[in-house]
């Protein structure tokens, strides 16, 4: 019957919920999104609420249904609707039944567990959340006879992301006293207005291990949420991930304490505190809750596939890729059970079993390194053991799939540099989108030396003006000073552009 029943003509609303992973609501919040309405049923009007951190018990996320208090139409108005996720080429990723259901004015249907939580923002990432946006699909069918045309209304959510990378620097960390507390002040780079504050203090001693301890302060009262990963950088500049964790500002409990306790940071001061020296990384990234919801376009009578009107609309956003969404799922699929590899990529720790014709048909390099008289062409093992094991994972899944999983700033800077390595030219520039994206006063020095020795001149023409912008922050900085120590010809460019 439900297959029969899926051939009518429907009303369908399809629903993209922009940076979805920095949404503030907590468990049974929902996000609401732009009203729509069914002329076809009685002018009808509805919304689907969506339950990021589920609703009730369980670790599912939530949608609902929900016909709005205002709605025209008769009292109750009966339907049949399915809900799902899907996919980019509209696949459908997970679907609820076929549900005939009489709706009060008012009325809502509940899903409690459309899908779990792990399999959309972990382990099946990729699929449900490409860029980081879910699509939710509605479709409604009239539960007496068959509407007249197709119609399809697209929406748009988008969550609004402020990111911030940074290098802290704490001096004479040995001598730092118990309860002392150092203090990290965040500007926002739109008005330099004071953002967040970071204080670090030591907790305990005497008889016990002094606890390295922050407590987040927020300043601008728009930020809602907060996401963080924080790295300690040691003696050979190489990032060993610490902590990572997420904040609703407002609450109480704004705090956390480091995985490194002092006593484990002085037993190894040579590799951890060279200098007397604890450097973190820090990567935040502030959630401004729900900044723009609107209803994109309404098409009548068109039975053409859905993904072609989102390609229309997104052509200016999305960087198109050369295979299709089934291959490439054909190809991860070949990748996760290891059939028929006949390559090994090594690093210092793992090998990554691998297909030739797969990376010669991404990369050039590979192509030549394969093809031509070179070791590796006799070979089943190329030696990368100068790369980590997460960048290489990184790289393959996007050789296979062509999409990313959770870009950090770190990985998009080491994905930039592999991916320039081994021309793969499609990587390269989405990494250099995001640097782009993202640049900050504590981190556009280090992209420029990134773009200069790659000669990427798009990416350091792009960096430069950003400099010249926020050049107060900037040239005061200790960034700034290591950059004219170390490459002083770049720094006098960048300056001297000034003045053309």
């Amino acid at each position: 019957m439900a297959s029969n029943e899926r051939v009518e003509k429907c009303f369908t609303f399809l629903w993209k919920l922009e940076n979805i992973s920095l949404s503030s609501r907590k468990k049974g919040e929902p996000i609401k999104s732009p009203a729509f309405v069914v002329d076809a049923i009685q002018k009808t009007k509805w919304k689907l609420h969506l339950y990021p951190r589920g609703k009730g018990v369980g670790n599912g996320i939530a949608c609902f249904l929900n016909r709005e208090t205002d709605s025209k139409g008769t009292e109750r108005v009966e339907i049949r609707f399915e809900l799902a996720f899907i996919a980019e080429d509209d696949s459908v990723l997970i679907s609820s039944v076929l549900i005939k259901h009489a709706f009060p004015k008012g009325g809502d249907y509940k899903f409690h567990r459309l899908e779990s939580r792990e399999n959309v923002f972990i382990s099946r990432r990729a699929e449900f959340l490409p860029r980081d946006t879910l699509t939710a699909r509605c479709r409604i069918w009239k539960s007496d006879r068959e509407m007249l045309e197709d119609i399809l209304c697209s929406a748009h959510t988008r969550i609004g992301v402020e990111r911030r990378s940074f290098l802290w620097k704490v001096g004479n960390f040995s001598f730092l006293e118990s309860e002392k507390k150092i203090t990290y002040l965040i500007k926002s780079i739109e008005n330099d207005a004071p953002l967040l504050s970071i204080d670090l203090s030591l907790t305990g001693g005497l008889y016990a291990d002094e606890i390295i301890r922050f407590d987040l302060s927020l300043h601008n009262q728009v930020m809602k949420f907060c996401t963080l990963k924080l790295f300690l950088v040691d003696a050979s500049g190489s990032r060993v991930e610490c902590n990572q964790d997420e904040f609703w500002f407002g609450s109480l409990g704004n705090q956390f304490t480091f995985s490194f306790t002092k006593k484990k940071l002085l037993s190894k001061k040579s590799i951890y505190l060279p200098g007397d020296i604890l450097s973190l990384h820090w990567e935040l990234a502030f959630s401004k809750g729900v900044v723009f919801e609107e209803i994109e376009e309404v098409h009548y009578g068109s039975t053409s596939s859905e993904n072609e009107m989102r390609d229309i609309q997104n052509i200016n956003q999305e960087k198109l890729v050369p295979l299709s969404y089934t291959l490439n799922a054909g190809l991860k699929s070949l990748y996760d059970k290891q059939f028929l590899c006949d390559i090994k990529l090594k690093t210092s720790t793992k090998i990554f079993p691998a297909h030739k014709i797969i990376l010669s048909a991404s990369s050039s390099v590979f192509n030549a390194m394969f093809s031509n008289d070179m070791k590796e062409k006799d070979s089943d093992c190329v030696n990368i053991e100068d790369l980590s094991d997460d960048t290489v994972r990184r790289m393959l899944l996007y050789i296979y799939t062509a999409s990313m999983d959770d870009v950090t700033w770190e990985s998009a800077s080491h994905l930039y540099v592999v991916a320039d390595r081994y021309a793969i030219l499609s990587l390269k520039n989405i990494c250099s989108s995001y640097l782009k994206d993202n640049l900050s006063p504590s981190n556009a020095c280090e992209v420029l030396l990134l773009a200069d020795f790659h000669a990427d001149d798009d990416l350091k023409s792009a960096v430069q003006d950003y400099i010249l912008k926020h050049d107060k922050d900037i040239i005061n900085s200790d960034e700034w000073k290591m950059l004219m120590e170390t490459n002083g010809k770049l720094a006098a460019e960048t300056v001297c552009l000034r003045y053309k």
